[in-house]
């Protein structure tokens, strides 16, 4: 890091520019991630109590804001260092906020909808500070820094603005206000702006692979809260081992072709890249959530809803790491997409057609399905990365 980890508090640095083309990942911010773990469990109960289309989209719009606080605090790091006391300060506020997030998200369309969008906005306004604080204090990054701080303001004000008015009107301030959110980094304007100061690309897929760990995290966190308190059969200890075994093999696939591969910086590859991480942990937390059903469901027919669920989950997650491992340096790429698409194809069609499939063999096929994937990879990972020309690097980001 640009400043030294034991120089005593208050002699540590206001923010500067990173120039670290290897910068790792600092104590603060794996602190920051702790916050999270609890987030998304909360939001794994939401969907688990509320399996259907309506439970589906309650919980994707919920989960797009949190996802969307952290990755703006994510990209503030990859491009300025910062350790001084009132940074901490705002960090520690942040969590609080997102705190406040995670107890309001179980009914955040509902009763606590006013609580999660004042913890939203007060956590967006936070990120606001931080790069007003970048804009005093590092010259050559004022212009993005201000552009940053002016379009997350107002969507943190529509934000604000809806707690005034009563539902729908108050959903459809929060999805302009996203779409401020997300179009402000987007822009041309900010494009331009992006190649003068781009950020760590060390940084960057070491970040999107930390919360990738803590999202599978939420597996392990369901498949083991629905063994408490129950008799273990057979049957569901057999379905709790495949279960994670999908999941260790998902895993496998993530780290050998994303997590441990660089970012091609090229055109819209760092955009797909990053959000496309998006879909794919969203998906993450849908299987958690399967898996727990098909362990504490305990009727003669597994019911569709949950077949669906599981099976959907695999083939969104196989889609996203498919196209997000694209946009890595990884050799063979294409024919990965291929197989990924065929095997989510063939995971969709079982979510979708076989109805009346026993739970042991649903969850059985899909673990095959995932660890043919991870062989295939394994036996591909001598295959030398693409190379080529490095091309401009061309950013949108939080």
């Amino acid at each position: 890091m640009a400043h030294d980890a034991h120089a005593p508090t208050l002699e540590r640095k206001a923010p500067h520019l990173n120039t670290s083309e290897h910068k790792k990942v600092g104590w603060l911010e794996l602190f920051y991630d702790l916050v999270y773990v609890a987030t998304i469990v909360q939001l794994g109960n939401k969907l688990s109590e509320d399996v259907s289309v309506e439970g589906f989209i309650s919980f994707a719009l919920l989960f797009i804001p949190i996802w969307w606080v952290w990755m703006g605090t994510t990209f503030y790091y990859t491009r300025f260092n910062a350790d001084d006391l009132v940074h901490r300060g705002l960090v520690f506020l942040q969590i609080v906020t997102i705190s406040a997030l995670a107890i309001s998200v179980y009914d955040g369309l509902g009763e606590t909808s006013v609580g999660f969008a004042i913890a939203y906005a007060v956590a967006r306004l936070l990120l606001v500070a931080m790069y007003l604080r970048a804009s005093y204090f590092v010259p050559q990054a004022r212009v993005l820094a201000n552009r940053y701080a002016i379009g997350f303001a107002s969507a943190a004000a529509l934000w604000l603005i809806s707690v005034f008015v009563p539902p729908p009107l108050r959903f459809v301030l929060w999805i302009v206000g996203l779409l401020i959110d997300f179009g402000t980094p987007l822009s041309p304007a900010s494009v331009r702006l992006q190649r003068k100061l781009p950020p760590s690309a060390h940084h960057l897929p070491e970040r999107m692979g930390l919360f990738t760990i803590i999202v599978f995290g939420e597996s392990f966190i369901k498949v083991i809260g629905g063994y408490t308190g129950h008799a273990i059969e057979a049957s569901t200890a057999l379905i709790g081992f495949l279960g994670l075994v999908v999941v260790g093999g998902l895993w496998w696939i993530y780290n050998e072709t994303v997590a441990e591969r660089g970012v091609v910086w090229r055109r819209a590859g760092v955009q797909t890249y990053i959000y496309g991480h998006l879909p794919l942990q969203l998906s993450l937390v849908m299987l958690a959530v399967g898996i727990y059903k098909l362990v504490t469901q305990h009727s003669d027919v597994l019911p569709d809803k949950y077949r669906l669920l599981v099976a959907g989950a695999v083939a969104l997650c196989l889609v996203a790491q498919g196209v997000v491992e694209f946009w890595t340096d990884r050799g063979n790429r294409r024919l990965d997409l291929v197989l990924r698409l065929i095997a989510a194809a063939i995971a969709l069609a079982i979510g979708v057609f076989a109805s009346g499939m026993h739970e042991v063999l649903l969850i059985g096929v899909l673990s095959v399905l995932v660890l043919v994937l991870a062989v295939v990879d394994l036996a591909d990972e001598n295959r030398p990365a693409d190379t080529g020309e490095t091309p401009e690097l061309e950013l949108s980001e939080e």
